[in-house]
């Protein structure tokens, strides 16, 4: 693969939040396993595991615990004023159920990822990567994660498929249902399937106010409002996709 390819598979792969529910072939799912288990990983320490749903009880279970967690989520950003507030959760409370459409959309997907996690293999690594960053440690765990998730996702849009992270908030709800053991965790959730809308172009800032030559440039730092202008922002370049998700607009 050479660049242009690679950062075409980059700007094609897209957050879905509304799926299909047309099955994805059984290889497809294997592919994408088998490409997220090479993300790199603090001590090659790989502390992750997964999940494959399928079954639609199973599945029902899982969306029904995300629901309920999503509706204390939504009350909480309610106390921001409105244009600090998640894109998704910027309605009123008459509209609630938008909200709820925005963020729960993938019900429908085919196949639910589960990514768990294992912090105890962490212990593979430095110790550092056992730190976290109250004390100015970098989080190699969180990282080791993140690099899993990321991979993941470009997996599935390689293949033509859509996926979306879906973060957790309390793990019991999910433990009852996928019956994982202490001290694994959920660390997200992964909805993959054919998209059921056309996703719009990726949207980002313009690279030259995030790049620094050999010093920190001090005239890109933001201060007070400047930060809130940034705010403005990238909640505005957000709100476009969480709509077309429930047909309102074009992403």
């Amino acid at each position: 693969m050479d660049y242009d390819e690679f950062l075409g598979l980059l700007r094609y792969r897209r957050t879905i939040r509304r799926f299909k529910p047309d099955p994805i072939p059984d290889d497809y799912v294997t592919k994408i396993l088998d490409a997220a288990h090479y993300a790199m990983s603090g001590g090659n320490s790989q502390p992750w595991e997964f999940m494959v749903v399928k079954d639609p009880e199973i599945k029902e279970k899982v969306f029904n615990a995300f629901i309920d967690d999503l509706n204390q989520m939504y009350y909480l950003e309610l106390q921001r004023i409105p244009q600090y507030r998640h894109p998704a959760f910027n309605v009123s409370p008459e509209e609630k159920q938008k909200a709820m459409d925005m963020i729960g959309g993938w019900k429908d997907a085919p196949v639910y990822i589960i990514v768990l996690e294992d912090g105890r293999k962490m212990f593979g690594s430095v110790l550092a990567a056992r730190s976290d960053s109250t004390g100015g440690s970098v989080n190699v765990f969180a990282s080791s994660m993140g690099h899993l998730g990321m991979t993941l996702h470009l997996a599935a849009a390689s293949l033509g498929l859509g996926s979306q992270r879906v973060d957790v908030g309390v793990q019991e709800p999910y433990r009852q249902v996928l019956k994982y053991p202490e001290p694994i965790r959920l660390n997200i959730i992964v909805p993959v399937g054919y998209p059921a809308y056309q996703a719009g172009p990726p949207r980002r800032l313009p690279l030259r106010g995030m790049v620094h030559s050999d010093q920190y440039d001090m005239s890109k730092y933001m201060r007070g409002e400047d930060f809130l202008g940034y705010l403005d922002k990238i909640r505005a370049l957000g709100r476009p996709g969480y709509r077309a998700a429930i047909g309102e607009g074009k992403a």
